[in-house]
């Protein structure tokens, strides 16, 4: 991949992840010492090299997958290293070998916010355009 972003997001590092919204019909809230992380658009969780959750399995699985079983990899989880790909990909490394990677997927909607409690603030509108 190229063009990774100049963002620093070097103020989330260390932080961990105290909370995260299991409420059904809404979007993900991920929730951390110091910020948060709203995501409307599509995600994914490695394992290493493995895919052991996605946004795909929760609205196509229901029954099965929901931000439950996400809550349950996360939560307590440090986040390790952050890497951004403006127009492509926002990837959060955490302990345990856990990746969680967003893609701005929508033309009509935004797709990710990511705020921090020292006025940190950047979001994905409609098409993908990142603003800060």
């Amino acid at each position: 991949m190229e063009n990774l972003s100049k963002l620093d997001f070097g103020y989330f590092i260390g932080q961990v992840v105290t909370s995260i919204n299991t409420e059904e019909n809404q979007p993900l809230g991920i929730i951390l010492e110091k910020g948060w992380l709203m995501v409307e658009c599509p995600w994914r969780i490695r394992k290493g090299k493995d895919i052991i959750l996605g946004e795909t399995d929760c609205v196509s699985e229901p029954e099965k997958f929901s931000h439950k079983n996400l809550k349950k990899l996360l939560i307590s989880k440090k986040i390790l290293n952050i890497s951004f790909f403006e127009q492509l990909i926002l990837i959060i490394e955490f302990e345990d070998n856990l990746t969680f990677e967003l893609f701005h997927a929508s033309s009509y909607f935004e797709g990710w916010s990511f705020q921090g409690d020292n006025g940190f603030d950047v979001y994905t509108l409609p098409g993908g355009k990142v603003c800060y």
